[in-house]
């Protein structure tokens, strides 16, 4: 490829970009629990590549803020988005473009033992024609955990969201020209614990999450808990096997709901790091999910994060999920959602990153005979211009093929990020 080339593909994706509220989770130090002891869990430590995004260079990446026994990130986001299809209409379609301001931070504590920390954001999107779609969203979570042992830990958050509804998502309300964008609001925690030996890891977590919803969707509202166990035990240095239980109990507060559902998700495969310069984990699984109104949902499937390094500047990156959601709508009662994709990665120069992702996602509603296929394709960039400031761009398409609602948006983004 020639240098003008790549400069061409260089500037096209530093014209446009795709960001998301972070949600609070995304960015944070908090991770669960974890052991710190040499031989607790030796056989488990998958560092022997570097993905594309998360090469370190002194004098460009942000430099934490040392705040006493704490360490701070604060950033600020300024941006603007435009795009083709606000409401996601097959007809009538209406392109604006918004003003974004993002300040978050995340700060955790440096205590050779032991951990305490929060995060916190803020989002405020300003539409420059659609004023009633503008909104301001936030989140702030505090989280915590306790070294028992050097081969034991528990950990555990509180976290609480005020949130404006995607309409890419699931009961985003697409093809409602008049509406504004749903408002609920998220509030729970969560518990979790790690032990570990040399070539064992066992891990359990239960959360307890709330959602209230706008009065005009608050027969969503529900409460969910959620179980999970796992075992890993490592066979050799490079891989290892899992087992993995999960079960999930929805319950809607409406007067007269029918929406309630429980279920169980088992799940068996490997977690890897190979030297054929693959890494990740592949499992297999069964999931059996009871609802209050229609027939049981049984599907088997495939749940996989996989990294794959050609080069130390390319990194592949393939997925794939399934789980059953909230329909979002008064004609269903849930969703079996299916998605897969694939993604790449590429340090064309120290100083920028290209990166670009294909997803499908199938949507199954039941009990009506809906049936959504989404696709959505990103391109974008991250330009590291110091370790004060980066500069983000890219390009969205979706599209969903739909016996209810078709559409297709084209979105272009460009942001600065400030990290003081």
């Amino acid at each position: 490829m020639s240098k003008f080339t790549s400069a061409a593909i260089a500037a096209f994706m530093l014209s446009s970009s795709t960001y998301a509220f972070a949600q609070v989770a995304d960015r944070s130090y908090y991770g669960g629990a974890t052991v710190s002891s040499p031989s607790a869990g030796q056989y488990f430590v998958r560092n022997r590549y570097t993905a594309a995004n998360a090469h370190s260079y002194p004098g460009l990446d942000p430099v934490p803020v040392r705040i006493g026994a704490f360490e701070a990130r604060p950033v600020l986001l300024l941006g603007s988005r435009t795009r083709s299809n606000v409401f996601l209409t097959n007809t009538a379609e209406q392109s604006d473009t918004m003003i974004v301001i993002e300040p978050s931070i995340s700060m955790a504590s440096t205590w050779s033992r032991h951990r305490i920390g929060f995060d916190a954001a803020v989002e405020h999107e300003e539409f420059l024609d659609l004023s009633n779609q503008s909104a301001t969203q936030y989140g702030v979570r505090g989280f915590g955990e306790v070294d028992v042992s050097s081969n034991f830990a528990v950990a555990g958050s509180v976290i609480h969201q005020n949130l404006r509804e995607d309409r890419l998502s699931i009961g985003g309300q697409t093809g409602t020209t008049a509406a504004e964008r749903i408002e609920f609001d998220r509030s729970g925690g969560e518990a979790n614990a790690l032990y570990a030996t040399d070539r064992l890891r066992l891990q359990g977590r239960v959360s307890l999450t709330e959602y209230d919803y706008a009065s005009s969707q608050n027969f969503r509202d529900h409460e969910s808990v959620t179980v999970t166990g796992s075992a890993q035990y490592a066979i050799t240095r490079d891989w290892a096997v899992i087992g993995e239980i999960e079960t999930v109990d929805r319950e809607y507060s409406a007067t007269g709901s029918n929406r309630d559902i429980s279920g169980i998700t088992y799940r068996a495969g490997a977690n890897f790091e190979l030297p054929v310069n693959l890494r990740g984990q592949v499992t297999a699984q069964y999931q059996d999910f009871d609802p209050v109104v229609g027939g049981n949902i049984q599907q088997t499937g495939l749940s996989a994060a996989v990294q794959w390094f050609p080069s130390q500047l390319t990194t592949a990156n393939f997925f794939a999920s399934q789980s059953v959601s909230d329909a979002g709508n008064t004609a269903d009662t849930n969703v079996a959602v299916t998605r897969y994709g694939v993604g790449l990665d590429h340090e064309l120069l120290r100083t920028l990153v290209l990166t670009s992702q294909l997803s499908f996602e199938n949507r199954e509603f039941n009990p009506s005979n809906r049936e959504d296929d989404q696709t959505v394709f990103n391109v974008g960039a991250n330009w590291k211009l110091n370790p004060n400031v980066q500069i983000q761009g890219g390009y969205r398409f979706a599209t969903q093929d739909s016996n209810v609602n078709p559409f297709d948006d084209h979105s272009v983004t460009i942001a600065i990020r400030f990290f003081p």
